[in-house]
């Protein structure tokens, strides 16, 4: 029988092992795995699974890495596509068994030289000693691949589910185990971008873009406190008469040490390292006490669009949302709250919750990017939605592309019938401009009138601009 077998001598204390699952298949590789003594414990067997876990699986690779075999150890870091979605429809319970069956299929496909083990949520890794050359990886990984492909049974339904592989394979120049998972990792979360399925295999452009991650994580973690982050400003003018009758609020970062980071760049990292909500609160603090101060002093009509992460969307938003009102005492419907179609999950009683006690305050909530996501016109009828921002890559190509003037004809014809506006986002040029006007979009955004600008910029602006379609560019 293939799968998890003995990787350390066999020694006076060793002990079988039962996994604490039911599975039968899975007690049976267990039982052929032979650990040392302090194993027996379950310091380095995953209690879920009943393989190893990511203690034991570096510390044998490190041994691997320190011998001469050193240029052939490779790893296959497996992650669970979609497997959040499973937890989602159902109890946890479910997605451990559907994480044991998973643990059943690796252990089924692995030879007794190679090593398995879970090391996070919904990943696994396969440590391979140097019987597997490097011609024979991509094989290997397809293989993985294919146990993938027919559905998982639990509980006499099936549940579909892929995954996503990132191989990294050592030289002779990596002897550090923890450096060789973690590239394995990188080329895994490479492949996620290419979709589910997809196989992808450590390179040095990856070690360059790890590293460059790993440095923007650590430097945001000081940058609020630095005082790094700014809010700049784009106007957001009547399609019509090209008067500003508002702005939109944009994160900004310029790091001591890396210098200006692009949003699109850092933001992601934020989030996943859970420091987006901070930054995210900062970021609505000041834009409403700009706006409002704005509004009292120099434009009294003027509104501000701030973009909310899906980390900030929850009950404690609305708290901040109805403190930041009433602290700079900006009127409700001077504040619209961006955010994008995947957040609108109108089965998810929490996010139903929120939305309907941001409505509650006063303010507007707008659809951002609307076209790259799954929502669908009845979803956006449940929710009471002020607007939505027709996607750049729709405007790009007006006037000439016939397909994206019908998308962006239908989605304006289609907000109007359901009473909302529309804005269209990235307006580059005159041509595009007057495309949108002439099919009813209310609101345009985009470089034709004006790059992102600081609060003084914009405070000139705003104070005698009015109409201002041949101003100048604010870089």
């Amino acid at each position: 029988m293939t799968g998890q077998v003995s990787v350390l001598p066999p020694t006076q204390s060793d002990v079988r092992l039962h996994p604490p699952c039911g599975d039968a298949s899975l007690q049976a590789v267990a039982m052929q795995t032979r650990v040392q003594g302090h194993c027996a414990h379950g310091s380095f067997i995953d209690s879920l699974t009943g393989v190893y876990n990511r203690a034991y699986a570096t510390g044998r690779a490190q041994q691997w890495l320190r011998s001469a075999q050193a240029a052939c150890v490779a790893m296959l870091v497996v992650n669970v596509d979609g497997f959040s979605r499973i937890n989602d429809i159902a109890d946890y319970d479910l997605g451990d068994r559907l994480l044991r069956s998973v643990a059943q299929r690796l252990a089924g496909t692995v030879a007794a030289n190679d090593l398995l083990a879970r090391i996070g949520g919904d990943e696994f890794v396969i440590v391979t000693d140097g019987h597997r050359d490097a011609p024979a990886l991509p094989a290997f990984a397809q293989q993985v691949l294919a146990l993938f492909v027919e559905p998982f049974v639990i509980a006499g339904r099936e549940y579909r589910v892929s995954a996503s592989v990132g191989v990294a394979r050592s030289n002779g120049d990596v002897r550090d185990a923890a450096l060789l998972m973690r590239d394995a990792g990188a080329a895994m979360r490479r492949a996620k971008t290419y979709g589910p399925g997809s196989v992808r295999f450590f390179t040095r452009d990856m070690k360059e873009a790890a590293q460059r991650r790993f440095a923007i994580e650590d430097l945001l973690r000081d940058a609020l406190d630095a005082g790094e982050f700014r809010v700049a400003y784009q106007a957001v003018v009547d399609a019509a008469s090209r008067e500003i009758l508002g702005v939109e609020a944009l994160l900004r970062w310029t790091s001591s040490e890396l210098g200006d980071v692009a949003p699109a760049e850092f933001i992601p990292i934020a989030e996943q390292a859970g420091l987006m909500e901070a930054v995210g609160d900062w970021v609505l603090e000041q834009a409403c006490a700009q706006v409002a101060d704005w509004r009292w002093s120099i434009a009294p009509g003027v509104t501000v669009s701030v973009n909310i992460s899906p980390v900030q969307f929850n009950e404690r938003l609305v708290q901040h949302v109805a403190a930041c009102l009433a602290n700079t005492g900006l009127q409700p419907s001077a504040l619209q709250l961006e955010i994008t179609e995947g957040m609108l999950m109108p089965d998810d009683p929490a996010v139903c919750a929120t939305m309907s006690e941001l409505v509650k305050l006063g303010v507007k909530l707008t659809i951002d990017d609307f076209g790259t996501g799954y929502a669908s016109m009845s979803y956006l009828k449940r929710f009471a939605l002020h607007g939505l921002k027709i996607d750049r890559s729709f405007v790009a190509g007006l006037p000439g592309d016939r397909d994206c003037a019908a998308i962006a004809h239908a989605v304006v014809k289609m907000a109007h019938a359901c009473g909302m506006s529309v804005t269209a986002e990235g307006v580059e040029t005159e041509e595009q401009a007057s495309a949108l006007h002439a099919m009813g979009c209310d609101t345009l955004q985009g470089y034709l009138f004006g790059w992102p600008g600081s609060a003084a910029d914009y405070a000139v602006r705003l104070t005698g601009a009015g109409c201002f379609a041949s101003a100048r560019p604010l870089r």
